[in-house]
């Protein structure tokens, strides 16, 4: 079994590369705009690309965001970024 100091150090080191990697690698870096799924309407596309604009944009300027927690603002935002990627990912499979 690892020594808890040890698992704490691995935690922190993880937590902080995955802020990094957020950071430069928006949503829109991952699904780009133009892998779209053809017979699917543009609707849920623009939706869920205008909420993830939203969010990252909210995000980018809210310090609470920044750190994991969405804030009372932030959250009905994330939410919905959240809610239109599930759909929009679900429905290309």
């Amino acid at each position: 079994m690892a020594h808890p100091i040890t698992l704490t150090l691995l935690a922190a080191a993880t937590t902080a590369a995955a802020r990094a990697w957020d950071r430069g690698h928006p949503v829109t870096d991952t699904h780009p705009r133009e892998r779209h799924h053809p017979l699917m309407g543009d609707d849920l596309h623009t939706r869920y690309m205008r909420a993830a604009d939203t969010w990252r944009t909210h995000r980018a300027g809210c310090t609470t965001c920044q750190h994991g927690t969405p804030c009372e603002a932030g959250a009905p935002l994330f939410e919905r970024f959240a809610r239109l990627q599930d759909a929009y990912l679900n429905h290309r499979t």
